[in-house]
Formats: structure tokens, sequence, C-alpha cells
């Protein structure tokens, strides 16, 4: 059966149609008498134009009632049968049986068909055939009852008006062709209508289905936390999901259409050929230059994309960021590195210490015994001086290894390193050709912390940042709340740190400087693990080097063990 809807997109197309058969009918009848004039049908064409004037004033009237009315069915038989009526007044003014327009009642069968249910095309067809039957027995009643004209005054009318004789059995061979006409049209436009509106339900069905698949293949696409690029095979780029285009730092407008190599870079192995698909590169780390956020490391895996019955038509590439994720695998690694250095510090320190004690007690009493040329009194300064050194390294070593307490108390960060930047500017190191640079928040940058063991943090920092800077520049400190961290920027102008001296920056015996234990950033990473927090270097050889350093509002008291690891303290606050 045909769907509301379906009924009233078909009456607007009707209504429109119909305005375009009244005036072909209209046209051709008036074509037709204007070259074959016969002044006997000069009546015939006035009673045609009303019947047609007519006819366009219930269209006119179907076409504002369409706008109005939300009863769509009323509608399509309001219109069917007028139309049936109408035609039948212009098959009788144009000729009756002899009339050039008896298809128009094929013409209404045929929309009843396409606008109602099947068994009322059947009832349409009847009716017509019964207005028809009707207006041409009237006609011709006359020729076909002559005794019953006579017997009866009132038909004299019809006799006197109707001159045309015609044959009973052509009449009835007329009509029965017209009966047969007339369903047989219902019948075969009925059952068409019928199979479309049903291939047109299955077509809808399969299109909610293809749609519905679509909507979640899409929002599988979307809701995809890695990144997802599609290219053909020439490796350009078709579609990029919105993850990808997040860890990109590029929109899927502006990158589709692209090559592949354009937005990713030179891959390892680029997307081989058709019939070279089965030897696909596995998955590789490739350096992306992100647009806002620098280099980034990207874990690609890719793969040809395959369609049945046709082969590979494209390439997939799927990617994520792994910058973080191996920044954490090298703390980890320097955490294991510092574990394992910790431990070892710790023997050797024990073992070193007592040797060096008695070797530095021995040298004070040879000097004190004995006349001592200056070859000889320089010498033994100089191993006076190497074992109170060694003897610094191996207290520091012992710092470094012992168990580390901490008290946390609520501090301000800010005047923390105020305190410390002042000693900084009185440092032996310190001169005009330094300059600090302040970046701090107006109000307090409150936080949990060990107040003497956070100034050692920012000491050594600040310490290594002027012995970095032999000819002078500027000391930056910064301060600012994040989320519920609080973060603290050290940087400087220096020489700044090699690729290599910045994987291992943190960990034991990494000075880059003259007289130096490098112990000073091991213990620094070693305080900021112990408070839960991070510390991250950037820097580049002779552009400085910039300390991030994060630390929790609120941290848990712990101690911090040879082995590297945070331990619960059990002494109460």
């Amino acid at each position: 059966m045909t769907s509301t809807g379906e009924i009233k997109d078909w009456l607007s197309w009707v209504i429109k149609i119909r305005f375009v058969i009244i005036s072909f009918v209209f046209a051709i009848d008036y074509a037709i008498r204007q070259l074959a004039p016969n002044p006997a049908n000069a009546s015939s064409i006035r009673y045609l134009g009303i019947a047609v004037i007519l006819w366009y004033i219930v269209s006119l009237f179907f076409l504002i009632y369409h706008q109005i009315s939300r009863d769509y069915l009323l509608q399509a038989y309001l219109q069917i049968f007028s139309d049936i009526v109408i035609i039948t007044a212009i098959l009788h003014v144009t000729g009756d049986l002899d009339s050039n327009y008896l298809s128009l009642y094929l013409v209404a069968i045929i929309l009843a068909s396409i606008l109602l249910p099947r068994a009322r095309a059947f009832v349409v067809a009847a009716v017509s055939f019964v207005l028809m039957g009707a207006v041409i027995e009237l006609a011709y009643l006359p020729s076909i009852y002559p005794e019953l004209v006579e017997q009866h005054p009132a038909l004299q009318f019809l006799a006197t008006t109707s001159s045309v004789t015609v044959d009973l059995r052509t009449l009835q061979v007329k009509i029965s062709a017209s009966l047969f006409g007339f369903f047989a049209v219902a019948y075969l436009t009925s059952y068409l209508a019928e199979s479309l509106r049903k291939a047109g339900a299955e077509l809808r069905d399969k299109s909610g289905q293809v749609a519905s698949l679509q909507a979640k293949n899409e929002n599988i696409i979307k809701s995809m936390r890695g990144g997802l690029l599609i290219t053909d095979l020439e490796g350009t780029i078709a579609e990029l999901n919105p993850a990808g285009a997040e860890i990109l730092g590029r929109q899927t407008e502006d990158v589709r259409g692209s090559r592949i190599e354009m937005v990713l870079g030179s891959l390892q192995g680029d997307a081989p050929s058709v019939h070279d698909a089965r030897s696909f590169p596995t998955r590789q780390e490739i350096t992306y230059r992100h647009p806002h956020r620098g280099s980034r490391i990207l874990g690609v895996s890719s793969s040809p994309l395959v369609v049945p019955e046709v082969g590979v038509v494209g390439y997939v590439y799927s990617f994520q960021d792994l910058t973080e994720e191996k920044r954490r695998e090298g703390e980890s690694r320097t955490k294991d590195r510092m574990a394992a250095l910790g431990r070892v510090a710790a023997g050797i320190a024990h073992e070193i210490r007592n040797p060096l004690a008695s070797i530095a007690g021995s040298v004070k009493l040879l000097r004190s015994l004995s006349q001592l040329d200056d070859d000889q009194a320089e010498l033994i300064a100089i191993v006076s001086r190497e074992s109170e050194r060694l003897n610094k390294l191996v207290s520091d070593f012992l710092l470094y290894s012992r168990e580390q307490r901490f008290e946390f108390h609520r501090a301000d960060v800010v005047n923390l390193l105020e305190e410390t930047l002042l000693l900084v500017e009185h440092h032996p190191l310190f001169g005009p050709q330094y300059r600090i640079e302040r970046k701090f928040p107006r109000r307090a940058a409150m936080v949990s912390v060990d107040a003497d063991k956070l100034r050692q943090v920012f000491w050594n920092i600040c310490d290594n940042s002027l012995k970095a800077m032999p000819r002078g520049g500027t000391l930056t400190a910064q301060a600012e709340e994040v989320g519920d961290k609080i973060r603290v920027i050290l940087g400087d102008e220096g020489i700044g740190f090699t690729g290599v001296q910045l994987e291992k920056v943190f960990e034991p015996f990494q000075s880059g400087f003259s007289k130096g234990t490098g112990l000073g950033l091991a213990l620094v990473y070693q305080i900021i693990q112990g408070h839960q927090g991070s510390i991250q270097v950037d820097s580049k050889p002779g552009k400085g080097a910039r300390f991030v350093i994060e630390l929790p509002r609120r941290a848990s008291r712990r101690l911090f063990s040879k082995a590297g690891t945070a331990q619960a303290d059990a002494k109460p606050q």
C-alpha cells in the first residue's frame, strides 16, 4: 500500500501533470477544428471550452487544498473521481462514441493505480466504465430503443438532439472493448505500481541498512584514538580520521589530495606496487615535524586496502604518537641505570673512604715530620688537595646512595625560588655580565614539598647554568599553575647539551664541567622523584638548556631508597 508520504509526493506531481493534459486536450481539439472546420461542430467546441475551464478551476482548487489539508488519501479520491466526471463530460460534448478523448479514462486509471491501493484501481476502472456506458447509452438511446422513445414523450428530447444512428452490434463491441481495456490497464498498471512500491520499500530498507552500516563505520573511524590515513594506489591521500588530524596537527581538508610522503615524510619502504602487496613494510617509527609541537616520534603501520573481486585499491596507514611513550621509556632506563649505579656507589664509597682517610692522615704526618724542599712540598699539597676532593666525592656518593627522607609542608614555590635566586646573585661566579629574569604569578603557588631539598634542586640547576654561561647571559626563572600541578621552568643561554649528554643528563658522573662530581643533577632527579614530580630537559648545543619541573600540589611523604625507588615514610608529620 502506498504510504502517506508517497501519496503526498505523487499528488503534487498529478496536479502539475493535470494542467499539462488539460492544455494539451484543448489545444489538440482546437487545432483540429481550425485545420478542418465543420460548422456542425461549432457548438461542441464551446462546450469543450467550458469543460476545460471547469477542469482548470477544479485543478486550482486541488492545488490550494493540497497545501492546506493533511488528509492526502481523501485528496487522491477527490481528484481521481472529479477527473472521471469531467472526462465523461468532455467525452459527451466531443462526440460520445466517436470522441477522440476516450483514452483520458485510461490516464485516470493509471493515476489511480499510482495513488491508490491495487483493489481501488479496479473500482476506478469500474466507475469509469459505468459513467462512459451511461453517457453512450443515453446518447444513442433513440437508435437503440426507438419504441421506448415513442412510448415515453419525456425521451423525445433525446430523439430530436441525437440524429446519429449506430448499429447495436457495433456499439456492443466498442463498449466490450472499452470494458476490457479499462480493466486490463487497471490490472497492468496496478501490478506495476505495486511492484515498484515493493521494490522502492526494499530499496529504502537496503539504503537504510547501508546508511546505518556506513554511519557505524564512520563512528568507529572517528572514535579511534589512533590515526588512520587512507591513500589510493599512487599514494594520494583520500581520507584522514579526526584523531589522525589531531596527531599530525593538520586539517583533513588540507591533506586530502596530497601525497603521503608530503604529509608523513619519507617512509622507509614506500608503498609497494599491487604486484608486491605481500611484501608490505611492517611497523616502523618515523620522525614527524609537527607544525606546532616540534619533532614527534610516530609509529606507523601500513597495509593494502583490498576490495573483494577487485583486489588492492589503495593503502591504509595507522599511526600513533609515541613521543611521550619514548620519553617514559627513556626515564625508565634512566631510573634503572641510576638504581644500579646507586648500589655500586654505596659499596665503592664505603670501600674507598677508609683507605682515603689513612692516606690523608699519613700525608699530614709526613709534612710535619720532615723538612721538604719546594717540589716535595708541592707534591704533598697536590696529594692533600686530591685527597680532599676524593673525600668530597665519596661524601656526595653517600648522600646520593643514602635513603632520603622528606618532610613535606605547605610552601610557596615562588618564595623558594626568590630565596635561591638571591643566593645566586651572591655567587662568586655571578657578575654584571649575568642577568636574572623572573616570571612569577601574582598569587602564591602553594605546594606540599620538602623546602630544603627543593632549594637544593633550584641551587644545583642555577649553579650549573652559571657555569654553562662563562661569558654571561640570562638566567630565566618561571613559575606557573598547570591544573593540579605547579610548573617551574629554569632556563639559560649557555653551551647546552649534545644529544648523547641529554640522554644521560640525570645519571651520576655525567658532569660537563671541570672540578664537578657529576652528581648534582642526579640528586636533582632523585629529589624530584621523591616529590612524585617530573623533570625534563630541552636543549640543543649552543642554544642553552631549559629544565621543566612539575610538582603535584599535594604529595605524600616518602623516602627515596638506594635503588632509586620511592618508599612510604612511616614517620608522622
